[in-house]
């Protein structure tokens, strides 16, 4: 409301000083320039010739006497013409100003009416149903989990297995965040079914060292990998239980 009422105050007081303005141009242009400040000046003395038209002089000579003229009325006053010409101005001037305010309120006005709306906020889960949903499809798909971690290499495998919870919450209605690396977003879901924290963390060391080191893995690696997964699986019975 404050830059709204200044933005209104603002215009009508360009609007007064346009019409005084224009008030006083069009009084200097009625009359003329030369009569704005013009005027017939201090009164001049005349001297009042005698019925003879002569006057006696010191020495008693008759001497004519000369009438005194006024002085000459300029034909133009320059004071009225440069009064003229900054009012001018000035309403050229107060004109500018107010055409830039109405363009400028006139482009906020569009700028609030084009506005896209704000983006909803990014909830991707329901915060009661879909833990219960991702920890039903873990167990479902338990089994095939673990196959993959018993087969193949110990790196392939464990690093397959990792993936795996990614599908599973895709299946559960789960969405990635556009900021969340593979690694975030599983254990943002792990997190969301209050898998074992150990047996999580196990699992997390376990796939960065496959997916990033070079050194060969083994058999004990698979043997930890399985052991943490087969923990994550058993405390999910508590959660898929609850209320429906």
């Amino acid at each position: 409301m404050g830059a709204k009422r200044a933005s209104v105050t603002a215009v009508a007081a360009v609007a007064g000083v346009v019409l005084l303005v224009s008030l006083l141009v069009t009084w200097a242009s009625s009359i003329g320039p030369d009569r704005v400040l013009a005027g017939d000046g201090p009164a001049t003395h005349r001297a009042t010739p005698s019925p003879t038209g002569t006057a006696s002089s010191a020495s008693g000579g008759l001497k004519p006497l000369r009438e005194v003229a006024p002085p000459p009325r300029p034909g133009e006053h320059p004071v009225a013409n440069a009064l003229v010409s900054v009012l001018l101005v000035a309403l050229v001037v107060a004109l500018c100003v107010g055409l830039v305010l109405a363009g400028r309120r006139a482009w906020e006005r569009w700028q609030l009416r084009h506005r896209p709306p704000p983006p909803p906020e990014e909830v991707d889960f329901d915060p009661v149903r879909t833990p219960r949903r991702v920890a039903e499809e873990m167990v479902r798909d338990a089994a095939a989990q673990r196959a993959l971690l018993e087969q193949g290499s110990p790196r392939n495998a464990i690093v397959a297995c990792w993936h795996r919870f990614e599908e599973q919450a895709a299946e559960a209605g789960v969405v990635r965040r556009s900021w969340e690396t593979s690694a975030e977003f599983t254990l943002r879901v792990l997190d969301l079914v209050d898998a074992e924290a150990s047996a999580v963390t196990t699992l997390a060391a376990l796939f960065r060292e496959a997916r990033f080191s070079d050194h060969p893995l083994g058999e004990q690696q698979r043997a930890e990998a399985i052991a943490a997964l087969d923990r994550v699986h058993a405390g999910l019975g508590a959660l898929r239980a609850g209320p429906r």
